[in-house]
């Protein structure tokens, strides 16, 4: 096989639109599984039939084509069909995340304007839609001529004035990708844990490019389940694919590098791949493909992608673009030569119309530019990198402010305006804070001002998602400054590191055995000298991902089985203990 993955691009073949692939496929094969869920199998046809009940009722409510649909709803069929009937509407879905601040959410429904909400029953927001049980069989919609150039999503991202900005896309940008999908090709029996969040412009890879390619998706509650049941999913669901957010796939390999096997192919994108992650997947899994994929959700969903080898070096190459794609290295308007580093900017079919009522940035950020081969509209990116001889493309950093932790695309800006919006702080300055791997796994708060750490902690909980919401906060005196009185980021990064390893609990003697392996276990994912036995571990650097780990090295090495709500609810190394003994014992 090549170095690169470049088929020459062709017409659309199976449809235009994503519900167009959808009914293709329901169309082809009504009786196959679409979907698994709580130990109910969904056939195309049901969800075919579904869809179109649900679009028929839309339809009603004055749904149409051109409108934006906010979405809430769990995970589930219901969620499928919905977003199905949205689409066959010709409006756009805007999925939205139920764990969000409920004023965060109100201020995003308000400003998308859509003719309802998509919400569960006994939901508060206005003009509810919900799902019905039982919906009226045989129903159909009106015909709505939809196109490839219209609106299918919106996705909100962190924006730099402290207020998320949301991101229009195509349809063009997913059908680009799935009407022919290299990751699970048309009828490969593809089986899938569905995982990612629908609020993820990524959630095309574990749910589109599978429902539209005649596979089948087996959901979860969320992608740290993926973490923990992959031995579980293959044995008895006949998983043979799975997308992890990279921060997720360096999980797996560290937790449980042989819950792999049986599997067909993995991918996995969202921020920089590890090479030493990859190296040991590889030696471990020499006859499974590893695809490392790149794109910002303004090239909608992915824009190139690499079959990673044991001879990429030191750093993964992000590979050559996919179907219908264009990737330039740009010093301005320069193409730049191979070896030369730039910004990286996008073209084709994945472009984003632009950005949801925001011209000025739409314009800034997707221009024009001649090239070689013509005028041609363009993604900056602000992601810097290189395209070496053999035509891959290399990440080098970013040329601003923006960060990706455990796959969220994070604005430091945003943190800051509105940690500085709470009552009494003064300066304020967030730091991301660096992992063993140099991928960056948290953020850390210095302020100057009155409240308490724990208080300005959980007024930025009240008004931020919690990936948003950093991992420690720290009140200082004064924030450092250069000799130009300009903030000393440097400075305080360096704190933040220090922060993280220093100023430990001493160990603790009274620990039982139990006690003792768990702390031990915590102490080295999270790495840290030490561990307090009665306190929060997300209080001392843990994370989600850390309580996926600590549940995978539970299970491994002391032979209990928890799961990670049982972790969340006792946070702590006598808490968990507690757990595995009572789990032990029964």
């Amino acid at each position: 096989m090549t170095t690169s993955f470049t088929p020459a691009p062709v017409p659309f073949g199976r449809a235009e639109t994503m519900h167009g692939l959808f009914e293709w496929c329901a169309g082809r094969w009504p009786d196959r599984t679409a979907l698994h869920h709580r130990g109910r199998d969904t056939t195309y046809r049901e969800l075919a039939e579904t869809a179109d009940a649900y679009a028929a009722e839309l339809q009603a409510r004055g749904v149409d084509r051109g409108s934006i649909v906010p979405v809430l709803l769990p995970r589930s069929p219901g969620l499928f069909a919905t977003l199905l009937a949205v689409l066959k509407c010709g409006a756009a879905y805007a999925a939205l995340d139920l764990r969000w601040p409920e004023d965060r959410l109100g201020e995003l429904i308000e400003h998308l304007g859509g003719p309802l909400v998509a919400a569960e029953r006994g939901a508060r927001w206005p003009s509810v839609w919900s799902p019905p049980d039982r919906p009226i069989p045989g129903a159909r919609p009106a015909t709505v001529d939809v196109g490839a150039d219209d609106a299918c999503a919106v996705f909100f991202t962190s924006g730099t004035t402290g207020t998320p900005k949301g991101v229009v896309t195509a349809h063009r940008g997913n059908v680009r990708l799935f009407d022919d999908w290299l990751f699970t090709p048309l009828d490969s029996g593809a089986v899938m844990p569905q995982a990612l969040a629908a609020t993820w412009d990524a959630f095309g890879l574990d749910s589109w490019g599978v429902l539209f390619n005649g596979g089948t998706l087996v959901l979860l509650e969320d992608t740290l389940e993926l973490a923990t049941k992959l031995r579980d999913l293959v044995a008895i669901h006949g998983v043979t694919t799975i997308f992890p957010p990279t921060a997720v796939f360096h999980s797996m390999v560290d937790s449980d590098l042989g819950a792999f096997a049986g599997l067909r192919a993995v991918g996995t994108g969202g921020e920089r791949l590890s090479a030493r992650h990859a190296a040991r997947f590889l030696e471990a899994h020499p006859d499974i493909p590893l695809y490392n994929m790149y794109g910002p959700v303004e090239s909608s969903v992915a824009a190139t992608c690499h079959r990673v080898r044991p001879g990429d070096g030191p750093e993964v190459p992000l590979g050559v673009p996919l179907p219908h794609t264009q990737a330039y290295v740009l010093d301005g308007d320069r193409l730049c030569e191979a070896g030369e580093s730039g910004e990286i900017c996008l073209g084709g079919k994945g472009l984003a119309l632009g950005y949801f009522k925001d011209d000025e940035l739409t314009a800034r950020k997707f221009v024009t530019l001649s090239l070689p081969s013509g005028p041609e509209r363009v993604y900056r990116t602000g992601d810097l990198g290189r395209r070496t001889a053999d035509g891959l493309l290399h990440f080098e950093g970013r040329a601003d402010r923006q960060v990706k932790i455990r796959g969220h695309r994070i604005e430091l800006d945003d943190v800051e305006q509105n940690a500085a919006r709470v009552p009494g702080v003064g300066a304020c300055a967030v730091v991301p804070v660096t992992g063993a791997d140099g991928a960056y796994e948290d953020l850390c708060l210095f302020y100057t001002g009155a409240p308490g750490e724990d208080e300005l902690r959980a007024r930025l909980a009240e008004r931020l998602p919690g990936y948003l919401v950093p991992a420690r906060v720290q009140r200082l005196e004064r924030l450092p400054v250069l000799e130009d009185r300009k903030l000393d980021r440097r400075a305080l990064t360096e704190l933040a590191a220090r922060l993280r390893t220093t100023g430990a609990p001493a160990a603790d003697s009274t620990l039982s055995e139990t006690e003792a392996a768990v702390a031990r276990i915590l102490r080295e994912i999270i790495g840290v000298p030490s561990i307090a036995a009665d306190v929060s571990f997300f209080r001392q650097g843990g994370n989600s991902l850390s309580a996926a780990q600590l549940c995978s090295r539970v299970s491994r090495d002391l032979g209990v089985k928890l799961r990670i709500s049982q972790v969340f609810e006792a946070p702590t190394v006598r808490g968990v203990a507690g757990l595995i003994t009572a789990g032990a014992e029964s």
